[in-house]
Order: C-alpha cells, then sequence, then structure tokens
C-alpha cells in the first residue's frame, strides 16, 4: 500500500533522516515508551535490570591499513 501511495518512489537516507529530525522528534520518545509499557504489560520484557552501553569502537575500515615503503638503495 505504500509503494503504491508512493508511486513506486524510493526515498534516500536524507529524506528518511530528515523525516525523523524535523517531523518525528517530538513523538519518538513517546512512541518508545508507550511500546515499552506495552512489552512489560505483556510480559515480554522486564524492568528489573536494564543497561546502558555507551562503548565507542574506532572502526578502521580501510582496507590497506598499512603503507608500502620502499627503500632506497642508499638505507640498505
Amino acid at each position: 500500500m505504500f509503494m503504491w501511495l508512493a508511486a513506486r518512489q524510493r526515498p534516500d537516507f536524507r529524506t528518511i533522516n530528515r523525516f525523523r529530525s524535523e517531523r518525528m522528534k517530538d513523538v519518538l520518545e513517546s512512541i518508545f515508551t508507550a511500546v515499552l509499557q506495552f512489552l512489560v504489560a505483556a510480559k515480554y520484557v522486564k524492568l528489573e535490570h536494564y543497561f546502558v552501553d555507551g562503548t565507542k569502537i574506532e572502526a578502521n575500515a580501510n582496507r590497506y591499513t598499512f603503507v608500502w615503503v620502499r627503500q632506497s638503495s642508499s638505507t640498505r
């Protein structure tokens, strides 16, 4: 149904991010809270213990992580 309404257009990540940040900013927290309360009431999750992971890991996605150095004949 959504594809038909959108005439098969596919939004890029910028469009989705702009929609989330501009139009959904005020309601995302209330939606998350409502879903969490529903899951607790249905006994899918318990709120006895919860953990927040703030770990930040530096990614090294470069395929070539080292640099080839050619030694000159004078240093050999």
